[in-house]
């Protein structure tokens, strides 16, 4: 169910996708969401996103991918 992953890692946030490893790394949470909805933009549903912000504690987000115009 999840293929993405954002990591709090050494002052940055890190999103990792389960088979590509590290995808990128960003300065905020909201940067990282975001760039989870841009990746791999051709699926047109949402994404489950595994957080991580400390290390054992674990969150959920949905992210809706970008409005095709």
């Amino acid at each position: 169910m999840f293929d993405l992953t954002v990591v709090a890692r050494g002052g940055r946030w890190v999103l990792l996708d389960d088979d590509q490893g590290e995808v990128g790394a960003f300065a905020s949470r909201a940067e990282a969401l975001a760039a989870a909805g841009d990746y791999e933009a051709c699926v047109e549903e949402p994404r489950h996103v595994l957080i991580q912000e400390h290390a054992g504690e674990w969150e959920e987000a949905v992210v809706e991918p970008p409005a095709l115009h």
